[in-house]
């Protein structure tokens, strides 16, 4: 036969809070050994340096509360809950009550300590124990969690290179020419005797197009990386536990599903309280 010791799980909002219940619960007799707690804001040489850490050797935001209530055997549900409440910024107490789990939460409900089962009241999550006659079976799941890791997977070289092509441009140039005109003379006598004839020489310009290149900056290209989000879809198989029941003669059997018990009950608004019955202290199975 298989029993689990009470846990008495009590968050709070502040690590002072948790600092005054764990105070009080030394103060009740119970021991170090006992109490665990997770939580930021722990000042030197406080109480709560001697308290021993729930989370043994891990990132705290990387599951280390959520791993170690599961392993003490608390469901993955409430266990997500309270790694959430973790990373929020609270405090958690773990108590193991051994036989005094309601010492433990009243003494951690006086102090603000809630639980997961009634999130918005002041109250605390305890493992019920098991009697001489029952017996516990855990039924595990995997679960499919992604993890992202940053690998190549390409390169890009950007490079310029020179490209020759033919380039015309228009200019305009002057050049000089001759032109002789016959004009009728004027009919007067010369005094210049008739000659040999005579030569002129007329030098003629014209101007010549030479070219040179200059390098001008003609643009500019910009390039760079950045970071773009997208969604990936990730399909893996998973496997989980399930119990079957079987029996043999004249056997009745009765099952019970607690936890869709009290979903029925919440979202019906009806509470242990309006039927006239003890208020439930969050027990978690």
């Amino acid at each position: 036969m298989t029993t689990m010791p009470q846990l008495v799980i009590g968050v709070f909002r502040d690590h002072v809070q948790a600092e005054q219940a764990i105070n009080e619960l030394l103060q009740a007799g119970f021991d170090n050994r006992q109490i665990r707690f997770a939580g930021r804001g722990i000042s030197p040489g406080g109480l709560l340096e001697k308290i021993k850490t729930l989370f043994a050797g891990q990132d705290m935001s990387s599951g280390g509360v959520y791993d170690d209530l599961v392993k003490m055997g608390l469901p993955m549900e409430e266990s997500r809950y309270y790694q959430s409440e973790f990373e929020a910024g609270r405090s958690i107490v773990v108590v193991l009550a051994n036989g005094n789990a309601q010492n433990a939460v009243n003494i951690l409900v006086r102090h603000g300590g809630y639980g997961a089962n009634q999130r918005t009241a002041p109250s605390v999550g305890v493992q019920r124990p098991l009697s001489e006659e029952e017996q516990r079976i855990k039924l595990r799941e995997e679960e499919l969690r992604a993890r992202k890791q940053t690998v190549e997977t390409g390169e890009v070289r950007v490079r310029k290179d020179v490209v020759a092509e033919q380039k015309s441009i228009e200019v305009p140039v002057t050049r000089e020419e001759v032109y002789v005109e016959r004009r009728p003379g004027s009919g007067l006598p010369s005094d210049q005797p008739i000659g040999a004839g005579e030569t002129y020489r007329i030098p003629v310009h014209e101007e010549q197009v030479t070219t040179e290149k200059q390098p001008v900056e003609r643009e500019e290209v910009v390039f760079g990386k950045r970071a773009v989000q997208d969604t990936e879809h990730v399909t893996d198989t998973v496997q989980k536990e399930e119990v079957h029941v079987e029996h043999a003669g004249d056997v009745n059997i009765r099952e019970r599903d607690l936890e869709r018990e009290r979903d029925i009950k919440r979202e019906r608004g009806i509470t242990d309280q309006e039927r006239g019955m003890p208020r439930d202290r969050g027990i978690d199975r």
